[in-house]
């Protein structure tokens, strides 16, 4: 049914699938991953997994971590696909590989990696990463658990002083983990010197019982992760060795000496290793996403035109506004994560290989923007695109809602969106004061800063509207500043009088990146596919202007004129997307299985799916007379008596 649309194509797909997985090994093991879930029994889709509760569906996620981590390297993070390929419900696992192994690799001396990291590899260690409070979460550098140092007994004494310092949301925490990886105030002799984090066991080895001084639990049912395990913990004056402080770069000695060395913020490495994921693996659910939507549009029929004939919805170009843009933001946040991800690579192996801190503030800068806009970009992809989809989107069989549930979360979590976008701002200032005092000292990322003005023929070319985009953020930047400058109380002024000023330039900041990553995908990546791709970098870049061109306006660098142009020409490259539109979501790969959705068949009848789970497969269906039905007789019974 959709082949007619497979063969219009004018690109090679399999190139464009490297090209989004990186290159041809990326999208190789993507596939191998897939076929095992594909295969596997335990992973096929269940359209009534939503039926279940949700002690039911924790234990069947249980059962699908444990078969997987049988046959799959779940620590290694070249294969970390897993979650985009089982949607329904995360694997009890992530938190573990996804942040307490990768805080160990940074954060551990060489003997605590050599004695703990083959057992968390194995989960003969398996652990959450309790950071979060009930009265703390961005601000980390003030939560309230403390551990001091008893030198009576070379121990250290966690404890957790009040209701607010109970640490709280931490996957992982509620049900399964043995060991958590506490970060607390560390008070030695009376002084206070940060926050680090400490290895404890809270669980007991045979019982799986908390232990003594240690109370838990898993917090409740949530907006999505419903089979995530989020806990709380508290400790009363409990007690841990000395070395279960990770001491790469502290260390503690019995009679109280504090000895340090590296970049204090090296603690939140483990952090940047989860955003990078956020923006990396979780990106490509906007992808799926749209698969839905536009496989979803390419069958669905409305309305009949002059011949008499219904129209496929995906022809009509306010369906195609809802979708286009996005798919071409799909494609440019992809291509920003691939080049995040060798920013995040250089900058581990830096600190972990050389002691270099060198690029740890650029990294988390960039890192802090791509996750606030990549995690709202998802959660705002998705809900469009079920929205895209009608009445049909709303169903759970249609994969849709869930993608929604499973996304939001990613805005909050791992740093809260404005939070980051004000650490990024931060930045920003900083960088636009080295390009008056030390230009050479400026990251090419942040050149643009240097000028505020543009001079361009056409502004419909992609590197015009880099230029633009670049522009954008330079004066709404050089805007801020100046409302931040302009109290005397600079904290206050950070606070009360330029916060949206500084968050609104920080906000343009990734629209730019992302632009000069496809760019750069184009030029130096691409072979066949560089006609489609401009296509889309145009329509992205265009979208992002006429998002928010507020900076350009500002300054007169753009006019009324040019902004029907780029609306025009937006419009005008529709038909184009219209024609590659199949072609382009498929390039991910994804199976069946993957998307998990009734109404997106590869081919068939979309209708008879609906259908046929409705009437033959529907759990709730298969009692003849619902037992419900009891009470709604007795109901009546009341009624007839009054």
């Amino acid at each position: 049914m959709l082949d007619k649309e497979r063969k219009q194509a004018q690109f090679p797909q399999l190139e464009m699938s490297h090209l989004l997985y990186g290159d041809k090994e990326g999208f190789d093991n993507f596939i191998e991953r897939q076929t095992f879930f594909d295969n596997h029994p335990l992973f096929k889709v269940d359209q009534n997994f939503f039926n279940k509760s949700r002690q039911d569906q924790i234990l069947i996620n249980a059962q699908k971590t444990i078969e997987a981590a049988k046959n799959l390297d779940l620590a290694n993070k070249k294969y970390y696909t897993p979650n985009v390929l089982c949607p329904q419900g995360n694997f009890i696992s992530t938190v573990h590989f996804a942040m307490v192994i990768p805080a160990f690799q940074v954060l551990a001396s060489d003997d605590q990696i050599k004695r703990w990291m083959p057992s968390l590899k194995d989960f003969n260690a398996f652990g959450c990463y309790a950071q979060s409070e009930l009265g703390h979460g961005s601000d980390v550098q003030n939560i309230l658990t403390v551990a001091t140092l008893d030198k009576t007994t070379s121990e250290f004494i966690i404890h957790t002083p009040n209701v607010e310092a109970t640490k709280f949301w931490p996957g992982e925490l509620g049900l399964y983990c043995e060991f958590a990886l506490v970060f607390a105030q560390l008070i030695v002799d009376g002084k206070n010197h940060g926050v680090h984090p400490f290895w404890v066991r809270i669980r007991d080895k045979d019982t799986h019982r908390p232990m003594e001084g240690v109370q838990l639990g898993d917090i409740g049912p949530k907006m999505g992760y419903a089979v995530k395990d989020n806990g709380y913990l508290s400790f009363d004056h409990f007690r841990a060795p000395l070395d279960s402080l990770l001491n790469r770069y502290i260390k503690v000695s019995s009679d109280g000496k504090v000895e340090r060395q590296g970049n204090p913020k090296v603690g939140y490495a483990s952090m940047l290793y989860m955003r990078n994921i956020l923006c990396d693996q979780y990106t490509k659910f906007a992808g799926k996403a749209l698969t839905i939507a536009v496989r979803y549009s390419l069958y669905r029929r409305q309305f009949k035109d002059d011949n008499k004939q219904e129209i496929l919805i995906l022809d009509y170009q306010c369906q195609q506004q809802k979708l286009f843009p996005l798919l071409a933001e799909f494609y440019a946040c992809i291509f920003g994560s691939i080049k995040i991800k060798e920013i995040v690579n250089e900058n581990f192996n830096r600190i972990t290989q050389y002691n270099d801190f060198s690029t740890l503030n650029l990294t988390h800068s960039i890192l802090s923007a791509a996750k606030s806009n990549y995690t709202y970009f998802v959660a705002n992809c998705a809900e469009w695109c079920r929205l895209s989809c009608g009445g049909h989107g709303f169903a759970h069989y249609s994969g849709l809602p869930t993608i929604f549930f499973e996304m939001s979360p990613n805005i909050v979590l791992e740093g809260e969106n404005t939070i980051l976008n004000l650490q990024l701002a931060r930045y920003l200032l900083k960088q636009l004061q080295n390009t008056v005092s030390k230009p050479e000292s400026v990251p090419s990322y942040f050149q643009f800063l240097s000028s505020d003005t543009v001079k361009i023929q056409d502004v419909t070319t992609i590197e015009s509207l880099a230029a633009l985009l670049g522009c954008n953020c330079s004066i709404l930047t050089k805007y801020a500043a100046s409302k931040f400058m302009a109290h005397s109380d600079l904290q206050d002024s950070w606070d009360t009088k330029s916060g949206i000023a500084l968050a609104k330039a920080a906000s343009t900041f990734i629209p730019y990146f992302n632009m000069i990553c496809f760019i750069d995908t184009i030029q130096n990546k691409a072979k066949d596919t560089k006609e489609i791709l401009t296509v889309l970098a145009q329509v992205y870049g265009i979208t992002m202007l006429l998002n928010n061109s507020q900076g350009l306006l500002l300054k007169n660098q753009i006019s009324s004129e040019q902004i029907r142009l780029l609306q025009d020409t937006r419009e005008q490259l529709y038909p184009i997307i219209r024609r590659n539109a199949l072609c382009l979501v498929e390039a991910q790969g994804l199976s069946e299985n993957t998307l998990q959705s009734l109404i997106a068949p590869k081919d068939g009848n979309v209708y008879e799916n609906m259908y046929n789970y409705a009437s033959q497969d529907n759990s709730l269906n298969k009692q003849k007379v619902h037992e419900g039905i009891t009470y709604i007789k007795k109901m009546k019974e009341v009624n007839a008596k009054l």
